[in-house]
């Protein structure tokens, strides 16, 4: 029994090995950070909100009017909506919101061409706020 489990510690430990020599780890671990947490990735902030898509919509665009962000298009179907807005001096906004299960919804903003991390955040935060 003692030697069963000595050989399973032993192997757990020689292939925890193996994935740190190959770089696995890291990958695991930003997998699992990245799970419950936003991420800004190629210009656009990412999160995964416990919102259903048609709330997220709402959302975002009572967040847009709070922000005097002005909205030129919005679409809206059972698993997706795009928003596409523009700040007063012309600078672009999208908002996408797609299902990932019917209470659960990855949100992503993208403001300007190749982003801007801190009026994303700042959208964000407008949308999270009319979800409470």
């Amino acid at each position: 029994m003692i030697e069963d489990l000595e050989k399973s510690c032993l192997g757990m430990m020689l292939a925890f090995s193996l994935m740190i020599m190959t770089g696995c780890v890291p990958l695991i671990i930003g997998a699992a950070a990245g799970a419950g947490g936003m991420v800004y990735v190629k210009g656009a902030l990412v999160e995964n909100v416990d919102e259903s898509v048609e709330d997220i919509h709402q959302a975002s665009l009572a967040a847009l009017k709070d922000l005097g962000i002005f909205v030129k298009s919005d679409e809206l179907n059972r698993h997706s909506a795009v928003i596409k807005a523009e700040y007063e001096g012309g600078e672009k906004v999208e908002i996408k919101a797609d299902a990932i299960t019917e209470f659960v919804s990855k949100i992503s903003i993208r403001v300007g061409l190749i982003g801007d991390q801190e009026d994303s955040r700042l959208i964000l935060n407008a949308i999270e706020k009319r979800l409470k």
